[in-house]
């Protein structure tokens, strides 16, 4: 690969980890003072087709004008509305995890979760002491993205082309597997129950990124 290749591909898997860690803190917890005002402050696609675009723009319009004094308490009182179902005695609940969208039953825990698990150890990444939440939640599956787009990086800063290989297939088995196999229906729901154009705009966003960096990493495994 020739080095201006090679930059190029760099820096397009460096966007692609920060899109991944970003759609990672989104999900994983509530919005706090510090990420809103760092999205506030960020340059969001103004032009395009899809719902990425649209997705930005809700998110941008947001920020502009919350509608409230206090957005980081609005975005928490959002985010236990549709992830947790606070408030919600029965009716639509946009819960986190893969194995609510796709088990029979809509159970944690459940296949797809082992699964998840089982993807985790074989890269050596254990659970965490600290962490409360159960593996196959979006934001953790978003995070593991971006650790084997990481992986891609260091493999392509090596000149390993076998390895770079191995990490493009990793990450299509995990897309095709577990992300594109429940977040369409998950960001459907989040648009359906969500309060703010925060959280609806990030639903349509990752749906919309999801399945063209699908394309992306097929395109580049086939032109390995």
């Amino acid at each position: 690969m020739e080095n201006s290749q090679k930059q190029t591909l760099m820096e397009l898997l460096e966007q692609r980890e920060i899109m991944y860690r970003t759609l990672a803190r989104i999900y994983k917890t509530e919005a706090d003072e510090a990420l809103i005002k760092g999205l506030a402050k960020a340059e969001f696609p103004k032009s395009g087709e899809g719902k990425v675009v649209e997705g930005y723009q809700l998110i941008a319009e947001w920020l502009k004008a919350p509608g409230t004094d206090d957005p980081t308490t609005t975005l928490a009182v959002d985010y236990a509305h549709t992830f947790l179902g606070a408030g919600i005695a029965e009716g639509r609940v946009s819960y986190p995890f893969e194995s609510v969208y796709t088990s029979p039953q809509r159970l944690v825990m459940q296949d797809a979760w082992e699964d998840v698990c089982r993807i985790y150890r074989e890269h050596g990444l254990g659970r965490a002491s600290t962490m409360d939440m159960h593996e196959d939640q979006i934001g953790l599956e978003c995070e593991f993205m971006a650790y084997l787009v990481r992986a891609s990086m260091n493999a392509l800063k090596a000149d390993h082309e076998e390895a770079l290989e191995k990490t493009f297939d990793e990450q299509l088995a995990f897309l095709e597997k577990h992300l594109l196999n429940w977040v369409p229906a998950f960001c459907a729901d989040v648009c359906a129950t969500a309060l703010t154009d925060f959280y609806r705009g990030f639903a349509m966003v990752t749906e919309d990124y999801i399945a063209m960096d699908h394309q992306f990493v097929t395109d580049l495994r086939r032109m390995a």
